[in-house]
């Protein structure tokens, strides 16, 4: 079954809601590892292992669905999915790097390292959102007809 452009609109931006979610816990967690120290920091930890494999799904998600819709909605397209592109390439590479750390080595550096890339993504959702995803790009009419002018 093929989706259309509002349907992968709607799956993706849903996919960002349980995202968001999970990075308010996350924020949580870091303020908590910040005073409590390891015990919350393992649970950070392990929390964030869990975040990294639903956001590479995620990103996955979009290659998959929203990248093949994005590359002919528009003149834009193509640059729209080169920056998608290069935007996922570097949050696996960043993934890769983080989910490597140790945070009983330098709780405060793994800190400051996470709280970097929830900014990071929070950021990354809302400019997809307003370049990718908003009702204005992804729709499924081929043809705008200016309403004021006919």
């Amino acid at each position: 079954m093929e989706l259309d452009a509002t349907q992968v609109r709607r799956i993706i931006l849903d996919e960002h809601s349980v995202l968001r979610n999970e990075l308010e816990d996350i924020v949580t967690l870091l303020v908590d590892a910040a005073v409590q120290r390891s015990d919350a920091a393992e649970r950070l930890h392990h929390r964030m292992k869990t975040f990294y494999d639903a956001f590479l799904k995620h990103i996955a998600h979009e290659d998959s669905l929203l990248r093949p819709v994005l590359v002919d909605i528009d003149a834009w397209g193509p640059a729209r999915v080169e920056k998608l592109d290069d935007e996922h390439r570097q949050q696996r590479a960043t993934i890769a790097a983080l989910a490597a750390l140790d945070p009983g080595q330098d709780l405060d550096s793994y800190l400051g390292r996470v709280k970097v890339f929830v900014r990071e993504v929070e950021k990354d959702m809302a400019d997809e959102e307003r370049e990718c995803l908003s009702a204005e790009i992804l729709r499924d009419d081929i043809i705008v007809i200016d309403t004021f002018t006919g």
